[in-house]
């Protein structure tokens, strides 16, 4: 209730209090987070570069069920990773290259794909809006693999 209400004294104060929490849990959600389109925010994706140069792409989230437990941490790691990647990008980089160990990694890239405005007009012109041209490419950080 405090991270959406509209700003004030008292939501200045509790926001103090809670911004650990509510980065944590990602609600920090404007006043009108539910108006006039909702949005699926951002999407993470690595890329491991192999030895011979080829490119495979991973999307840990897709690869468990939503009704899994473990789907849950993923994403808040994952969020964790493009929110703050100067904390968290090089472990997860390590973890990456050490899991994908068979494809001999050279390096790993760290990638946040950003929604972009999907419409009632688009989903009506037989849009999809897991489209790529309603998603911007960030790159989170490269990271040379060890080994």
């Amino acid at each position: 209730m405090v991270a959406p209400a509209p700003d004030s004294d008292v939501t200045q104060s509790l926001r103090v209090l809670l911004q650990p929490y509510l980065t944590l849990l990602r609600l920090n959600n404007k006043w009108d987070f539910f108006a006039p389109e909702i949005g699926e925010g951002s999407l993470f994706r690595y890329v491991i570069e192999d030895k011979d140069g080829q490119r495979h792409t991973f999307s840990p989230a897709d690869e468990l069920s939503w009704f899994h437990p473990k789907y849950f941490w993923v994403r808040f790691w994952q969020y964790a990773i493009m929110d703050e990647p100067d904390l968290f990008a090089d472990a997860a980089a390590e973890r990456f290259c050490k899991e994908q160990a068979a494809l001999h990694p050279t390096a790993v890239t760290l990638i946040e794909l950003r929604e972009k405005l999907f419409t009632q007009a688009d989903l009506l012109s037989g849009r999809n809006r897991t489209d790529a041209r309603f998603y911007t490419v960030k790159t989170t950080k490269h990271v040379q693999c060890q080994g």
